[in-house]
């Protein structure tokens, strides 16, 4: 017990005042990263074999049938889906292709906003450490100058407490940051790999035509032309 009592005063209560600030930014940070993964799982966006069971749909009950089954579904591909063809039966000469990269890419924008709060947490904690730590820098400086003994261990000691808030500050900051990066590509792998060629199967089932959604031509599966 005296040695978690010994770390909790050395670690977090010598860090002073700003550790008010960073220890809510570290319970951030955990709960953004949880729920950045979480909005960005696989059935959120585009579930496995939705679009081949729309196409299968399609072949037994017509696309009449395919329109009511998007009804209902709240994930990413359902959207782009369903807004492609609004878009196209509003505009029927539209370019498809056209239509569903444009859709694609405001979903995937869409998505990086939801999911952008890291970014906050990255930018800010290390100004919040290293705040922490001049206010503890000038505490320290003061001390020694206005001691009637000043003792260099005395000061060593105080720099070392001031720079509790910046090691504090950079441990919250470089996971958010590292957690970012890796949503932002999920995000992209959907947007160039996944949607492009999940959407255009299940476009193809709803509007009976080919589409090819992404820069190259998608290879629909087998008995899928």
């Amino acid at each position: 017990m005296l040695i978690i009592q010994t770390a909790l005063e050395r670690y977090v209560i010598a860090g002073g005042v700003m550790m008010i600030f960073l220890i809510p930014c570290l319970v951030l940070m955990i709960a953004f990263v949880i729920q950045c993964f979480l909005n960005l799982r696989s059935g959120r966006i585009a579930p496995k074999g939705f679009a081949g069971q729309l196409w299968n749909l399609r072949q037994t009950n017509g696309p009449e049938v395919v329109r009511e089954r998007l009804k209902g579904h709240d994930h990413s591909l359902a959207e782009i889906i369903s807004n492609v063809a609004a878009h196209l039966e509003f505009k029927p000469d539209a370019d498809a292709a056209d239509v569903l990269r444009e859709e694609i890419e405001n979903e995937c924008d869409a998505l990086l906003e939801q999911n952008s709060q890291l970014g906050v947490i990255y930018r800010i904690t290390p100004l919040l450490g290293l705040l922490g730590t001049v206010f503890g820098m000038i505490q320290t400086f003061g001390d020694f100058t206005t001691s009637q003994n000043p003792d260099i261990q005395q000061l060593s000691a105080g720099i070392n407490v001031a720079l509790i808030t910046t090691a504090w500050g950079l441990s919250i900051a470089i996971p958010a940051y590292i957690a970012l990066y890796l949503v932002q590509r999920r995000i992209s792998y959907y947007e160039q790999m996944v949607l492009p060629r999940e959407s255009a199967i299940a476009l193809h089932a709803m509007l009976d035509r080919q589409i090819a959604a992404s820069r190259s031509a998608v290879i629909l599966p087998r008995g899928v032309d």
